[in-house]
């Protein structure tokens, strides 16, 4: 078949055949059984911690190549077993940026302290190996999600999961206004148990945020860290 007719076929099935929806509440990956290629997709609450490396672009002129590249492994090793820790999965690698996905009753929590860890772990271990400190960004939302998959059927190396709603949009673009912080929503940090330190502290600033297309937003900045024993 020409690659035109294969085109055509394939996306006037996606947009006439029906679409099954299915509730869940687990943090689906790209082998999970229940999504396949094709009009399936799941939804479920969610809450996402997004942590992005500021000025990375920079990286590799500031420390050259092999540097910047031990920088972007130490910064994902260290989400990875962060987000794990808190009960959270990571969905989605970006070169500077990681999506953690959390689910849950204590969803919210768990993705704000998966922020806080990563801020001490960055600025307490991995820029102990620095002559310049990196900075990061952290953004976390939650709310209803549709989880799907694309790519190409039967090919390992072109698929991936789709998650689409205001949660995953909005805590990717908060991450982006950290510097060195945490940014909640008000619809996370209403939700969150954390909100003062041992010493009865208060660990959250009350702030508004402009996004790039204009909307303005309250929300909830931390400079705090949470340390890791």
């Amino acid at each position: 078949m020409a690659l035109k007719d294969d085109l055509t076929n394939k996306i006037s099935s996606y947009f006439n055949e029906p679409y099954e929806i299915e509730e869940t509440k687990l943090i689906p990956g790209t082998d999970y059984s229940k999504l396949t290629f094709g009009n399936k997709a799941l939804v479920s609450e969610l809450a996402f911690m997004f942590a992005d490396i500021r000025n990375s672009s920079e990286l590799h002129s500031t420390y050259g190549f092999k540097t910047a590249a031990r920088i972007y492994q130490s910064f994902h090793d260290i989400t990875v077993r962060v987000v794990e820790s808190q009960e959270g999965k990571v969905r989605a690698f970006d070169g500077d940026r990681v999506m953690g996905v959390f689910a849950g009753d204590y969803k919210c929590s768990n993705a704000a302290t998966a922020a806080m860890k990563i801020k001490w772990a960055v600025e307490n271990i991995l820029n102990s190996e620095l002559t310049t400190p990196i900075k990061v960004g952290m953004g976390v939302d939650y709310g209803n999600t549709l989880i799907t998959k694309v790519g190409k059927g039967r090919d390992s190396n072109n698929n991936d999961l789709v998650w689409i709603g205001k949660a995953c949009n909005y805590a990717s673009h908060l991450s982006g206004y950290g510097k060195n912080q945490t940014i909640l929503t008000t619809r996370a940090y209403n939700k969150i148990a954390i909100k003062k330190s041992s010493k009865g502290e208060e660990m959250w600033t009350k702030s508004q945020l402009t996004l790039k297309d204009n909307t303005v937003i309250d929300v909830y900045k931390s400079n705090w860290g949470w340390v890791i024993n």
